[in-house]
């Protein structure tokens, strides 16, 4: 009897079993699917692959329109630079827009119109005069669009702290450079070949330049009621040699522009010679390298040697390291503005990034040479011209453009 009732119960066993397997050969939709096999034994000892990581951050995928004042070389190459470092930042798909004016300020308010209208997502402005770029600060501010100066400063302008951020060289202190190596050199009656006259890049050079023999005790002679003429003075009114009295240890003999450029500043400095001949001047301050091409030019075809003479710039680009070499220039400071084009693009990222810019006005770092110095300093310092040059020193580490590094400093008086 427990043999007969046994076999029954292992039937009924089995019936249930076959109908459980049917169930789930059929496709019931609430079967229980079926575990995956363990994986094969291949005998290698590697490791599982990992999980493909999550980005870092979300791609930037921007719009930006770039306005420069003029078609000057230096501007170009601070775009360049700009662009390079986006292009090699998995983090930024950037499109920038670069746009060249012909130096007036109809043209300035109309492409940051222009940029406005077409809905770009920053705004980056070579200006050509401060009052332009108030209004166009105030044009994009009510069009909520981050407004970023360069090249130029713009901190008089009445609704400054309206733009998002802003780079350009403390030219006072460039200028203070040169006015020193010339003040050493015995430099007293000197030709300023300014970039364009009252621009204040241009302007701040050659109040720098006086300031260095203003703040060695020096004298600029008086004026017509018996004061003392002041550097700021100087600087600012640019007064004819009829116009100062007494004795003094510096003085402007010649002023002129040379629009940042060769020819105009070639032009300018063939009409100083004429005017003053070889023995009415000691010495030229030329405030950037094309105008100094422009002017080394002139004294060439003059018949004067730059030899007999004191010759200085703002600028530093790879040609100025060679005439230095060589003894042409006298001395030089680099200011390359692809540090500018660099500070820009951190700038902008942090913005698209945080809605904000935590050090939004700065001035890049500035190295003064001279013939005595040139070969000691040429390794560090960084290149204009040669933008692929600039982004390998950045890579390498060789050249930094951290904003964060003390090397970059606050440009004073945003308020």
């Amino acid at each position: 009897m427990k043999k007969f009732k046994g076999s029954k119960a292992l039937v009924m066993i089995l019936a249930l079993a076959m109908v459980l397997v049917f169930a789930v050969g059929c496709g019931g939709k609430d079967a229980p699917a079926e575990p995956a096999a363990p994986p094969a034994d291949t005998g290698s000892s590697a490791p599982a692959e990992e999980p493909a990581e999550e980005p870092a951050g979300d791609v930037q995928t921007k719009t930006i329109g770039f306005y420069a004042d003029a078609a000057d070389s230096y501007y170009a190459d601070m775009n360049d630079a700009l662009q390079a470092l986006a292009a090699q930042d998995p983090e930024t798909d950037w499109t920038v827009d670069y746009k060249v004016g012909q130096s007036t300020a109809d043209e300035q308010l109309k492409a940051v119109e222009d940029f406005i209208t077409a809905g770009y997502d920053a705004i980056i402005v070579i200006q050509n005069s401060v009052d332009t770029t108030s209004e166009c600060i105030a044009k994009a501010k009510d069009a909520g669009i981050p407004y970023f100066g360069a090249a130029h400063n713009f901190a008089s302008a009445p609704n400054a702290l309206d733009s998002t951020g802003s780079t350009n060289y403390d030219f006072v202190q460039g200028g203070r450079l040169a006015g020193q190596d010339a003040l050493a050199n015995g430099v007293k009656h000197v030709i300023n070949i300014e970039g364009v006259l009252g621009q204040g890049s241009a302007s701040d050079q050659s109040l720098g330049f006086l300031l260095a023999y203003e703040e060695a005790g020096k004298s600029f002679g008086e004026k017509a009621d018996g004061s003392p003429w002041t550097a700021e003075e100087v600087a600012t009114l640019k007064p004819s040699m009829s116009d100062i009295k007494g004795d003094y240890d510096i003085a402007v003999v010649f002023w002129a522009s040379g629009n940042w450029m060769a020819d105009p500043a070639q032009k300018a400095m063939t009409d100083a010679i004429t005017s003053l001949g070889a023995d009415g001047w000691d010495g030229a301050y030329v405030q950037n390298n094309p105008m100094t091409e422009g002017a080394i030019n002139a004294m060439t075809d003059g018949g004067l040697s730059t030899d007999d003479y004191w010759l200085g710039s703002m600028n530093g680009r790879e040609v100025s390291w060679q005439w230095t070499k060589d003894g042409v220039l006298s001395m030089d400071v680099n200011q390359s503005s692809c540090l500018e084009g660099a500070l820009l693009y951190q700038m902008i990222k942090e913005y698209f990034a945080t809605g904000s810019v935590a050090k939004n006005h700065v001035h890049p770092y500035l190295t003064g040479y001279t013939k005595a110095t040139i070969a000691e300093l040429e390794p560090s310092l960084v290149p204009e011209t040669d933008v692929a040059a600039f982004v390998a020193g950045v890579n390498s580490g060789d050249i930094v453009i951290d904003i964060n590094d003390p090397k970059f400093l606050p440009i004073p008086n945003y308020k």
